[in-house]
């Protein structure tokens, strides 16, 4: 899949500003804002769409790491609507053609602290130990800032090293919010898909919830 433009600043909650911000959207109103099939290619295949309420998500384990704690801390007290889409990006997929497309509604200052707090933990935690039933290996974490896509979108990198079956391939996913609303996109080793489909998702957003025009 080609990297698609960034979707451009948002200016949500209302896209014009006048929504309230502490406005939050149900599982169903996520679910139907979810990118349609067509938007990951014309070989892609959905294979589940779950709702539920949103916990702490993905991002490695950074229990080891002490100057972090206060950060872990207050990232597992966030909750919200959420829905969630996977899909195989063409028949026979390997786990790296395995995309996940999550829509979380929380009030528009929270979805901004969360980004701030994942932004903070990479920067806190780099480089952690990680105990396994194995040989301990070790996760290496970094954050960077997508210019111009929503009102602010946060892309994570994390490689594993260690081991027999680490190899230190990197690993993405990006967190971009508009208003009130965080999509989350993992598309493991593909970097590009993982900002294109994140643009994506963050147009539909912008167009579907806050019903913006363009």
């Amino acid at each position: 899949m080609s990297e698609a433009p960034p979707a451009g600043p948002s200016t949500a909650p209302g896209v014009d500003g006048t929504a309230a911000p502490d406005r939050v959207f149900t599982e169903a109103e996520l679910k139907a804002a979810l990118l349609p099939a067509g938007a990951f290619g014309t070989r892609a295949r959905v294979t589940g769409t779950d709702l539920g309420v949103f916990g702490r998500y993905g991002g490695g384990d950074w229990s080891q790491c002490r100057a972090g704690d206060d950060l872990r801390e207050e990232l597992a007290g966030f909750e919200g609507a959420s829905a969630q889409q996977t899909v195989r990006l063409a028949p026979g997929a390997e786990a790296g053609r395995i995309v996940t497309v999550r829509l979380v509604s929380m009030p528009a200052g929270r979805t901004e602290r969360y980004l701030e707090i994942r932004r903070r933990l990479h920067e806190t935690c780099p480089d952690v130990a990680v105990d396994t039933e194995a040989a301990p290996v070790r996760e290496h974490h970094e954050a960077r800032e997508i210019p111009d896509l929503g009102d602010e979108a946060l892309l994570e990198i994390s490689r594993v090293t260690g081991g027999d079956e680490y190899d230190g391939s990197p690993a993405y996913a990006v967190g971009v919010r508009v208003g009130g609303v965080v999509a989350i996109v993992s598309a493991a080793r593909d970097r590009g898909t993982c900002v294109s489909l994140a643009a994506r998702a963050a147009g539909r957003v912008r167009s579907e919830l806050y019903r913006a025009d363009s």
